[in-house]
């Protein structure tokens, strides 16, 4: 937390003149919720901007990754935000009205054509029937037919996103320039404590608002957690850099077989991350800091705190990720011939 924000404070809403304390282990979104005010929200992480809201009075303390300089003067991520001044004036209409005032945009997937190969991988992923190939268009290489998504028919679910073997599809929201972000952000932290990041599932019982990370593990240790639109969003890159990054255990939730908001968005993730742990066994940091759990839609946050402390107990089997804590660089070392962090994770997947 930065120094000037002050760990706990206080909600105004101009609307109705109600004052809301925030504790300091509780979020904005959380007592907003708690207190009956609609706010919509999605990755919980400050990624999306789903849950901005317009503030008339106090100063935020920023922390989301999606904003810009000239929209943080006028909106805050409530998922994340905590407040520098003692109380902060939000412009929310009162509860039970008609939703909130910022009408929240959904993520959507985007085409780049000049990268697609028509290869229908998107199709055959797209669960809404948004993707398809259009004979018009020309893809790389002269290539006829190039894939285009039908922006009204897109749920934002980000499953062609994962699939496309090119990268020609990316998401206004939840992009792999985000997750890997992130992923950097948690890591960068002092690694005082073990560090579990959890990518979870807004359709079940993984919901960071339901969830008390100090409370429900009962154990020592920094869990971050990343809600995405659906976990079939994760690819492998995804995991891969985060564990690059330096996590020491990831957890990846889906909805139960048979049961996805997405319907095939769990097994997406399962498979992928069974690729993964195959990857941690070869590099020698141990599949077990990979696991995918499946969780009830309804069964309060107990299913999802199970799952944390088996993670953090493994983890402490384990030992910490030797890459967390990077050695000492060497001052006479040519920077610029060091090679980036992606190259060399392709590098030992021998993919380069």
């Amino acid at each position: 937390m930065n120094a000037d924000a002050t760990p706990e404070f206080t909600i105004k809403i101009a609307s109705t003149g109600d004052t809301l304390d925030v504790p300091a282990d509780k979020s904005m979104l959380s007592v907003l919720h708690e207190n009956g005010y609609a706010v919509d929200h999605s990755c919980t992480s400050g990624l999306c901007g789903t849950c901005k809201v317009r503030y008339l009075e106090g100063e935020p303390d920023h922390r989301d990754m999606i904003l810009s300089p000239d929209e943080q003067s006028e909106y805050l991520t409530t998922c994340i935000s905590r407040c520098r001044t003692g109380e902060i004036v939000l412009d929310l209409p009162p509860p039970g009205s008609e939703g909130p005032i910022i009408a929240a945009e959904k993520p959507l997937a985007v085409v780049n054509q000049d990268v697609c190969v028509a290869c229908l991988t998107c199709v055959r992923a797209c669960t809404y029937g948004a993707a398809a190939i259009n004979s018009e268009l020309i893809g790389v290489g002269g290539i006829v037919g190039a894939a285009i998504v039908d922006a009204d028919e897109c749920s934002g679910c980000g499953l062609c996103a994962a699939a496309c073997p090119t990268g020609a599809i990316t998401m206004t929201k939840f992009s792999d320039t985000d997750v890997f972000a992130q992923a950097k952000a948690f890591a960068a932290r002092p690694a005082t404590e073990p560090l579990i990041v959890a990518f979870t599932c807004p359709h079940c019982a993984s919901s960071v608002d339901a969830f008390d990370r100090n409370a429900t593990t009962g154990q020592s240790a920094e869990l971050e957690v990343t809600q995405m639109p659906c976990t079939g969003r994760i690819d492998n890159l995804h995991l891969m850099r985060t564990f690059e990054d330096g996590a020491d255990g990831v957890i990846v939730t889906g909805c139960e077989p048979g049961r996805c908001y997405h319907s095939t968005g769990n097994l997406n993730a399962a498979k992928r991350t069974e690729r993964v742990r195959t990857w941690l066994t070869s590099v020698g940091l141990g599949a077990d800091r990979l696991q995918m759990v499946h969780l009830p839609a309804r069964d309060g946050d107990q299913p999802f705190a199970e799952a944390a402390r088996n993670m953090i107990e493994t983890v402490g089997n384990l030992g910490p990720n030797p890459l967390r804590v990077p050695s000492e660089p060497d001052p006479e070392e040519d920077l610029a011939n060091k090679p980036a962090p992606e190259d060399a994770l392709l590098a030992e997947l021998g993919l380069i």
